[in-house]
């Protein structure tokens, strides 16, 4: 047994030391000055203004994301991981006389390892940045196009599908991947990727009306794409194809307290084995039998988030709530159903408008035909199978803007049922996001 190593609570005091670091960053950046301009690198000489007026947005991010477990997991240790991430926005009309277009290319370089994997063996990571091969990879190169007035958005090309479907992006202020935006259970069951994980797709968008649309899109399905080698590999080559489709409703225009909800539903025709049953109609867990092939695959969900409070009519300072459920393949599915409950609080303290409080607990349910198969199998062969049920998460983070380019989120996660099974310790986890634009 590994003894807690002295790196947590090294993050604990560069947490709080940061945190009693904000009025002076706030005054500094009130002040002028480097710190109160939007990026780090500033406007070049005029050049970036310049670019972005000829049609080219340059953008780019360094994000860091470290974890330590003070107790829980199988032993006690901290982790670190990273990501750089380059890219542009090219206005086609700007460039080349094309209305209302835009050609979308990021590059994305992950690094560092995983606390998940090396020391707690929970399914969700604590590291959302941990993932989707620790490599170099094309994330997004597509083209997008507006019509009738921008009613009506086609998107073609390399993108992620988590990018514009099942996504709520107040979620996306937690370093836990269990949510980004939209729950990591139904990325699981469908093979829909999230970012920087690209697939070939097309989608369209109509806004039917201001507050309300409905998009479809059809993306390839490549079981593949977090692999090292895949992050250029941009064949044609899949084993089927997913289709989501997706009706929102967005009260934001003129709503003092704005809301969304939204309801989708996706099937994927890429094969997939049963959870439990083997070719013959038995259980694979007794029989040992290959388990039967399906030749498709679904699932859906609902989102639901709401401004509850706003502190003035002219104020960003208020209580967002919201909620995300899901239910997965009863055949073929891991998790059979997922629920996140959580909210953000936008300013904190005096001056600290764009400060953010954010908190949610978030579960995913095995299948309880997997969870049956598991059971089946240990009656034959005891302790071959972990028998998992259910891993749910408690995150809370503060979001600090210290200037308009550096982001600082310490974070306190605590993961119950780590791998579902009960046998590993519930872990308690101390974090720190930070992102610095460049």
């Amino acid at each position: 047994m590994r003894t807690l190593s002295s790196t947590p609570l090294r993050l604990v005091l560069a947490s709080a030391l940061l945190l009693c670091m904000l009025p002076a960053a706030a005054q500094q950046a009130s002040d002028g000055g480097w710190l109160s301009r939007p990026t780090l690198t500033g406007d070049w000489g005029g050049s970036r203004t310049q670019l972005q007026d000829d049609g080219v947005t340059l953008r780019a991010h360094w994000t860091t994301e470290s974890a330590g477990n003070v107790s829980g997991g199988k032993y006690q240790t901290a982790r670190y991981t990273q990501q750089l991430d380059a890219g542009a926005d090219f206005d086609l009309d700007k460039l080349w006389g094309v209305p209302d277009a835009k050609i979308q290319f990021t590059v994305t370089d992950r690094r560092g390892r995983s606390l998940t994997n090396d020391a707690l063996g929970n399914m969700f990571s604590v590291q959302e940045l941990y993932g989707a091969g620790q490599n170099f990879r094309l994330a997004e190169l597509n083209w997008q196009q507006d019509f009738l007035d921008h009613k009506v958005t086609m998107q073609l090309g390399w993108a992620p599908m988590g990018d514009d479907l099942a996504r709520l992006a107040a979620f996306c202020n937690f370093q836990n991947g269990i949510i980004c935006g939209h729950a990591n259970a139904m990325t699981t069951n469908s093979g829909a990727h999230n970012y920087p994980t690209a697939q070939w797709g097309a989608r369209l968008k109509v806004h039917a009306t201001p507050t309300f649309y409905v998009q479809a899109g059809v993306y390839q399905n490549n079981p593949n794409a977090g692999n090292h080698d895949e992050g250029w590999n941009l064949s044609f080559k899949s084993d089927g194809v997913i289709v989501p489709v997706e009706v929102g409703w967005n009260t934001r225009p003129g709503n003092p307290l704005p809301g969304d909800l939204k309801f989708g539903a996706y099937y994927s025709s890429a094969g997939a084995p049963d959870v439990r049953t083997d070719v013959d109609g038995l259980s694979a867990g007794l029989t040992g039998a290959a388990l039967e092939h399906h030749d498709g695959r679904s699932g859906g969900y609902f989102i639901v988030d709401k401004m509850v409070y706003r502190e003035g009519p002219d104020s960003n300072r208020g209580l967002y709530l919201g909620a995300m459920g899901g239910v997965g393949d009863a055949a073929t599915a891991k998790f059979r159903d997922f629920w996140i409950v959580g909210g953000h609080h936008q300013g904190t303290f005096p001056g600290r408008d764009n400060d953010v409080i954010s908190f949610m607990a978030a579960s995913a349910r095995i299948n309880p035909r997997l969870t049956r198969y598991q059971r089946d199998r240990d009656s034959v062969s005891p302790g071959t199978v972990p028998i998992q049920t259910t891993e749910t998460v408690l995150e809370v983070d503060y979001g600090a803007k210290l200037t308009p380019w550096l982001t600082l989120r310490p974070n306190l996660q605590y993961v119950m049922r780590p791998n579902g099974t009960g046998q590993i310790p519930d872990a308690f986890v101390i974090g720190l996001y930070t992102q610095v634009t460049f």
